[in-house]
C-alpha cells in the first residue's frame, strides 16, 4: 500500500501522538508498505530543538516522488515543512495554523503525483482542517482522535474550549467526512458522543518501545530504603503534579522521595509549592530527558504515580507497565482500560490527595505486592502494548477500508 500520514506533530515535537506517528511509520515501512508523513519541522534558531530523523527526509520543493512502479522504501519518507511552535510540546495556535499553511501546497503535491490507497490524519484538529482542502480522489480517509481534538476534553483550558466552540462544525464535518474514526480509547469515544451521538469508531491503544522500555535488574531493596516514586508529564495543571505533591506531603518524609521528569509552564508554580509544603530533598524536579534516559529513569523507580484530571490514554503509563513497574495513578478517561484496578496498581480519584497518599504507603508496606505487579505488568505490555501489535490493528482497519472501496465481501469490522 502507499499510505499517507499527516501529522503536525513528530519526533522530537510534540507528545506522545508524534511518538505513535514515528513509530507506526516506521513499523509500516518495515513491512514494506510505502509511507510517507508531512510533518513539521524544527530548524536552528527555533529555540535550538533538536533534530530527530526517523526515516528518509525528503526536500518539499521540489517533491521529488518515487514512480508507483519503483519498489517500496524500507524506511518512510518524511517531508518536514516549517512553521512557528512555542516549544517542543506546545505549537500554540499559531504553530497550528503555520503547520496547514505550510503543509498544504505539499500534501496537494503529492497527492497530485502519487495515487495513495490510505489517507491518514493524527487529530481531527488542527490536522485534519486539510481535508476540506485537498482533493484525495477515492483514498480512504482514516482519522485518529488523540483527546484535545475532542470537544469536552480538560475544560480547565479556556483556550481550548474556546477553540472546540468556534470549530465545532469543522470538527463535526470531518468525523462525518473521515472513512474511520480511531479512538485511543472507549473513555474518549464516549467523549465524542457528546459532540456526535451517532458516531462509529474503532479503538486502537497505542504501543510502547518494549526494547527500550524494560525492567531493570531484580534488587532487593536495602533496609529502611525510602520508595522511590517517579512521575513523568509535561507540567500543566491537567496532569496533576500539584496533587501528587499534595499527598507526598501527608506522608512520611524519609519514607518517600519523589522524580518529577518533564518540563512545562507549571514548573514555576510546583516547585513553589513543594516548598510551601516543606517536601525538601524528598521531591526532585529533573527536566525534560531523552528517550533513552527515560528508560533508565524508569528502570531505577520502585513505583510510577501520577494523577491527570484527564487522560485519552496515558504514553507514560504503557512507557511504566512496559518498564515493570506497579502503578498508583487516576481512575479517569482511558487509564483503567489497560491499567486494571487491583491487578497493575491502584487508580484513585485525581482530586483527592488523601487516596493517593494511602495507596502509595500501601505500596511502601508491601514489597511483595509491588515485585508481583511489576511483573504481571510487564507481562501485559509484551501481550497487548507493542508497536507490532499497534500496526496490526491499523493494517486491518486499512485493509477492511480498501476492501469496501473494492466493493469486496467484508472482512471483520473492527468498530
Amino acid at each position: 500500500m502507499r499510505i499517507l500520514l499527516l501529522n503536525y506533530e513528530y519526533p522530537p515535537l510534540g507528545g506522545g501522538a508524534g511518538v505513535v506517528t514515528a513509530a507506526l511509520a516506521a513499523s509500516l515501512a518495515g513491512r514494506r508498505e510505502h509511507v510517507d508523513v508531512v510533518t513539521a519541522a524544527t530548524w536552528p534558531g527555533e529555540g535550538g530543538l533538536p533534530r530527530e530523523a526517523r526515516g528518509v527526509e525528503h526536500p518539499t520543493t521540489p517533491l521529488l516522488v518515487n514512480d508507483p512502479s519503483d519498489p517500496p522504501l524500507a524506511a518512510p519518507r518524511l517531508f518536514r515543512v516549517r512553521t512557528r511552535r512555542r516549544g517542543v510540546h506546545d505549537a500554540g495556535m499559531g504553530g497550528a495554523a503555520g503547520y496547514l499553511r505550510a503543509a498544504l501546497p505539499v500534501v496537494r503535491d503529492l497527492v497530485r503525483r502519487t495515487r495513495y490507497d490510505i489517507v491518514h490524519f493524527f487529530f481531527s484538529l488542527p490536522t485534519g482542517a486539510l481535508l476540506p482542502l485537498c482533493d484525495f480522489g477515492r483514498a480512504p480517509v482514516v482519522v485518529s482522535l488523540r483527546g484535545s481534538d475532542v470537544p469536552g476534553y480538560d475544560e480547565s483550558d479556556l483556550r481550548l474550549r474556546v477553540a472546540h466552540r468556534l470549530a465545532l462544525p469543522l470538527t463535526r464535518w470531518i468525523w462525518r467526512r473521515a472513512d474511520r474514526i480511531v479512538m485511543l480509547s472507549e473513555g474518549l469515544g464516549r467523549l465524542a458522543w457528546r459532540t456526535s451521538p451517532d458516531l462509529r469508531f474503532t479503538v486502537i491503544r497505542n504501543g510502547v518501545d518494549l526494547e527500550l522500555f524494560h525492567p531493570g535488574a531484580a534488587v532487593p531493596p536495602a533496609p529502611g530504603a525510602p520508595l522511590r516514586c517517579l512521575a513523568v508529564a509535561r507540567l500543566i495543571e491537567r496532569k496533576g503534579i500539584a496533587n501528587l505533591l499534595r499527598a507526598l506531603s501527608l506522608l512520611e518524609r524519609d519514607r518517600f522521595t519523589l522524580d518529577v521528569v518533564g518540563s512545562g509552564p507549571a514548573e514555576g508554580a510546583l516547585r513553589s509549592l513543594a516548598s510551601k509544603l516543606e517536601l525538601g530533598g524528598g521531591v526532585r524536579f529533573v527536566g525534560a530527558l531523552d528517550r533513552p534516559a527515560l528508560a533508565a529513569r524508569y528502570r531505577q523507580a520502585d513505583v510510577f504515580t501520577l494523577s491527570p484530571r484527564e487522560e485519552a490514554f496515558g504514553n507514560v503509563f504503557a512507557e511504566a507497565l512496559a518498564s515493570g513497574l506497579p502503578i498508583v495513578g487516576s481512575d479517569v478517561g482511558g487509564i483503567p482500560e489497560f491499567v486494571p484496578a487491583g491487578e497493575a496498581g491502584f487508580l484513585v480519584s485525581p482530586e483527592d490527595p488523601a487516596a493517593l497518599a494511602a495507596a502509595l504507603r500501601r505500596m511502601a508496606n508491601d514489597a511483595g505486592l509491588r515485585a508481583r505487579m511489576g511483573a504481571a505488568n510487564r507481562e501485559r505490555a509484551v501481550a497487548t502494548l507493542s508497536w507490532e501489535h499497534m500496526t496490526d490493528r491499523y493494517l486491518q482497519v486499512y485493509r477492511a477500508l480498501r476492501r469496501r472501496l473494492a466493493g469486496a465481501r467484508p472482512g471483520p469490522d473492527l468498530s
